[in-house]
């Protein structure tokens, strides 16, 4: 729930979230039929379509990609609860009298038509060719942006009493926050076998330059990892070898569920302990995320909400 809410802020995180499950295309709906009402308000089942076309103007490739029909109705329910809540937030906001400046609205519009056709679309002729073909009016973006702002209004609201005091007292009851681990600058190369591994392996030693070689050769167009630490989430074998290299060296084939991985590092930085300013921000943020999540529970567990089945 929290991450649903939180992140709103970002437009269009909804597309994050579903495409971390499985995603779905459209299906054929009833225009009139009623999927839910909040405080007596309407959610249409057109409302659930015309959502998911916002989702197909700024992911184009999904309208097909992800068109399974047995999975609409996980779509459908996901798409329905997002606009759920976008109610109860509206809800609140207007008796705490929260307002959105129509300013903003404009602006955050703009940038996303700006940015939508200079990466995905390429020109404002294509843009509008696809808001044509979805049947999208402008008003349905500035409406999404409208209620993200409405979102981030509330969340700030929520969270304005929380200071720098109370994250010093979080990290005074919790001081391994203050732990920090070591980190090491990292590069690899993953083949998927020992034999080619030393290949390649004999190439770097003979001179090559590892960045280059790895873009060449290896299964991972992620060679440049950047600077990791030591509670990562890699496979313990891969971070026992990194560890273990000096800033410079190349490690032997390293074997992990993935494949057979050669590590380089460039820099490395021991365990040691943040200063409270370098971790100030993080843990306030923090916080502030546990707050707003606690805040909208209670709302959502108040809140007047019916739902129907799908006619």
């Amino acid at each position: 729930m929290h991450e649903k809410v939180k992140l709103l802020t970002v437009y269009f995180f909804i597309l994050a979230l579903l495409l971390g499950n499985v995603f779905s295309g459209c299906s054929e709906i009833t225009e009139q039929s009623t999927a839910a009402k909040v405080y007596g308000k309407k959610i249409e089942e057109k409302d659930i379509e015309d959502f998911l076309k916002l989702i197909y103007l700024y992911m184009p490739a999904s309208q097909e990609t992800y068109s399974q029909e047995e999975y609409a109705s996980f779509l459908r329910d996901e798409v329905l609860w997002f606009l759920v809540e976008n109610e109860v937030i509206e809800h609140e906001a207007n008796k705490l009298g929260l307002t959105v400046d129509e300013s903003r609205v404009e602006q955050a519009f703009r940038q996303s038509a700006e940015e939508l056709i200079n990466d995905i679309y390429g020109s404002e002729e294509n843009y509008r060719a696809r808001l044509k073909e979805l049947a999208i009016d402008e008003e349905a973006i500035q409406d999404f942006h409208r209620k993200s702002l409405l979102t981030e209004l509330l969340y700030e609201h929520v969270v304005s009493t929380i200071t720098e005091e109370d994250a010093r007292a979080y990290v005074e009851e919790n001081p391994q926050y203050l732990e920090k681990p070591a980190q090491v600058y990292a590069f690899h190369i993953l083949l998927d076998n020992r034999e080619k591994a030393l290949e390649v392996l004999n190439l770097l030693q003979e001179g090559a330059d590892f960045l280059e070689v790895g873009l060449e050769h290896s299964l991972d167009e992620y060679v440049e990892l950047g600077m990791i630490s030591s509670q990562d989430m890699f496979d313990p074998a891969f971070l026992e070898a990194a560890f273990a290299l000096e800033p410079g060296e190349i490690s032997q084939p390293v074997e992990t569920p993935y494949g057979f991985h050669l590590i380089k590092i460039t820099e490395k930085e021991e365990q040691g302990v943040y200063d409270f300013d370098e971790i100030k921000e993080a843990v306030i943020n923090k916080l502030k995320g546990e707050s707003f999540d606690s805040y909208f529970q209670k709302l959502m567990e108040a809140a007047d909400i019916e739902t129907f089945e799908k006619k």
